[in-house]
């Protein structure tokens, strides 16, 4: 006798999750655009010397040993100018973010970040997350044959390319509420956290901090001991809040993805970080993408014969 989950068999409910999954549709549209304009932001708007700099200890950058190699900032060796392969990667990004053709940018665009990722000197957070969403992004890029991600779905999704999409969307909301779960929790194991004093100290860090037009203000109510706890505990509450509601339906999915862009928004008026948010607001799109998409009513015999092998089912109206 097989377990079961409120009165059903838990294998029907995870055909049923799988046979209806598709995440064709603007909101996976958008945020693979967000995460494809903060790698765009790094490129355009810091020089390639500074991307490049001297490292003490680690030599020059970019460094092209082991896979590393494979870095579109490592092809060509010293024949190639630096600034030839910072416009390359532009316009890859560019062309992603365009929201043009997803399955055939999907590859190019994991390329593109993973290329920054492991090549320029000082790589934030961002950067690593950005990378590792492109390439769980690729399986559901491939299965997306939209000629752009900004329209509705023509055609049902093939069976194999669902349970591929489906698969990999879990593993993405898996990673990003970790990785809000883990930097909450971790946090509440340094002191300055734990006490509700953290915000103090980074308003007013040297590098950091809080700057015009905000920072009198900021800096004149982080005096008060009940606002500093406030906006100190209240970062380490959202971040717990978005990591659970990741893990749940699209409704507290969605409202993960308003606190993230919330949170994100407030670091960004407040520390700047703009690429670091963009790729954590467009990470948080993803997961908050609906898992069926709507489609357009496609003739019957146009259906069958661009996909043969695909589901009888009748495609659902918009």
């Amino acid at each position: 006798m097989r377990l079961s989950i409120a009165g059903r068999d838990p294998v029907t409910q995870v055909a049923d999750l799988v046979g209806g999954h598709d995440l064709r549709s603007r909101w996976f549209g958008v945020g693979r655009s967000v995460i494809a304009i903060a790698e765009l932001s790094v490129l355009l708007l810091t020089p390639m010397k500074a991307l490049l700099v001297p490292v003490v200890s680690m030599g020059d950058f970019p460094r092209c040993n082991s896979v590393r190699a494979a870095s579109a900032l490592c092809l060509g060796g010293d024949g190639v100018n630096d600034e030839v392969r910072r416009w390359v990667l532009a316009a890859v990004l560019l062309v992603v973010a365009s929201g043009y053709r997803p399955r055939w940018t999907a590859i190019p665009h994991a390329w593109a970040t993973y290329s920054i990722a492991v090549s320029i000197a000082v790589p934030d957070g961002g950067e690593s997350i950005a990378m590792i969403m492109c390439f769980l992004m690729v399986p559901i890029a491939l299965a997306d044959d939209r000629t752009w991600h900004w329209q509705p779905a023509t055609s049902m999704l093939a069976p194999s390319w669902r349970a591929l999409s489906f698969v990999a969307f879990l593993a993405i909301r898996l990673q990003i509420a970790f990785l809000y779960l883990d930097s909450a929790i971790s946090k509440f194991g340094v002191a300055d956290w734990a006490n509700g004093t953290a915000e103090y100290y980074f308003l007013r860090d040297n590098m950091f901090g809080v700057g015009a037009p905000w920072d009198s203000l900021l800096l004149w109510l982080s005096k008060s001991p009940p606002i500093v706890v406030g906006l100190t505990w209240g970062a380490l509450l959202i971040e717990l809040a978005i990591g659970v509601c990741l893990l749940s339906s699209h409704r507290r999915r969605r409202a993960a993805m308003v606190m993230d862009i919330l949170l994100h928004g407030s670091i960004v008026l407040t520390m700047g970080l703009w690429s670091f948010a963009l790729v954590m607001i467009g990470s948080s799109i993803v997961c908050a993408t609906p898992d069926q998409a709507r489609q357009t009513p496609v003739p019957e015999e146009k259906a069958q014969a661009a996909a043969p092998d695909r589901e009888p089912t009748p495609v659902a109206s918009a």
